[in-house]
């Protein structure tokens, strides 16, 4: 179960969600629901599989959450289990209708920021990235872009061919020279995984790139939609190790490749974030954090050991 999300090293964490959304929803339809407490436990089962799937995606995180949340409300009033499965359905179904409308208003909010006649720099692929781009694109705005290849997987040359078929002049350059080349631009663009309170998850390669532009004083903004949005505490390990052959087939004696899809940059690093609800400051991320609520069965399955909600 949630195999292809595991193995799919080259979608954005919206499309990825929404796909998780559909099959999870899926899932919970076909469980037994003869008993409250067995759909519930066979429920947190295939949650976990999801979370081991794609840790890294806090969509995916606060995805199980609002599942959960939704089934346990519905089993602790001592409702039947269809009305907990069809709770989740209505949870999942919630996430994938309206994906697009967040992308949309993430488009409109942040292709504002792109002026006519600039140049944006960025690294990698993602929906929300590419929401920017549309948008500026289809306001008629004439602009250019250098983006990054973005190995192992070449996300990169995936955000370039997108940008070029809009009609967009672009660069592409390997993943070490785009840094050296912030100073040519005037904004740089970046998506998330995940955002917490003092830094994102970004694919690798954000980090130097947002230091660079920090040094020539261009703006770096940080696009994600509000389900980016998670506490430290309840992420994965961004810096874990992929397969290593992904870097180098045969690796030479003593050489040990470390293929890692993603990093943390720092807030600080950042003038602005983006959202669906429009233009905030980085510094109001730890706000922004506490008003989202975590559910209890969500941080029992994360930290069983700790006995969370005993």
């Amino acid at each position: 179960m949630f195999e292809g999300i595991r193995d799919d090293a080259t979608s954005g964490a919206t499309s990825l969600v929404v796909r998780a959304s559909r099959e999870l929803g899926e899932a919970a339809a076909s469980l037994d629901q003869s008993d409250a407490g067995a759909f519930w436990d066979a429920l947190v089962a295939a949650c976990g599989e999801l979370l081991r799937a794609g840790r890294e995606m806090a969509p995916i995180v606060n995805l199980v959450g609002s599942v959960l949340s939704a089934a346990e409300r519905a089993v602790l009033s001592g409702r039947q289990a269809e009305t907990a499965a069809l709770a989740v359905e209505l949870e999942c179904r919630r996430v994938w209708e309206t994906a697009t409308d967040r992308l949309a208003d993430i488009g409109e909010h942040a292709g504002a920021l792109i002026e006519p006649g600039s140049t944006v720099a960025t690294t990698s692929d993602g929906d929300s990235v590419r929401a920017v781009v549309d948008a500026a694109a289809r306001s008629h705005k004439s602009f250019d872009m250098i983006v990054s290849e973005s190995r192992p997987n070449l996300e990169g040359l995936a955000m370039a061919r997108f940008a070029g078929e809009l009609g967009i002049a672009v660069t592409l350059v390997s993943d070490a020279a785009l840094p050296g080349l912030a100073s040519r631009c005037d904004l740089v663009l970046l998506g998330a995984d995940s955002v917490s309170e003092e830094s994102l998850v970004a694919k690798t390669g954000a980090y130097p790139l947002a230091l660079a532009a920090r040094e020539a004083a261009v703006p770096c903004c940080v696009v994600a939609c509000t389900d980016k949005l998670l506490p430290a505490a309840l992420r994965g390990d961004p810096g874990r190790p992929r397969d290593p052959e992904e870097l180098l087939e045969s690796a030479p004696r003593n050489v040990s490749p470390l293929n890692a899809y993603f990093e943390d940059v720092p807030l600080s690093l950042i003038r602005t974030l983006v959202t669906e609800e429009g233009a905030c400051e980085p510094e109001d991320v730890p706000t922004m954090l506490r008003k989202r609520p975590v559910s209890p069965a969500l941080l029992q399955l994360l930290y069983p050991a700790a006995g969370v909600g005993n």
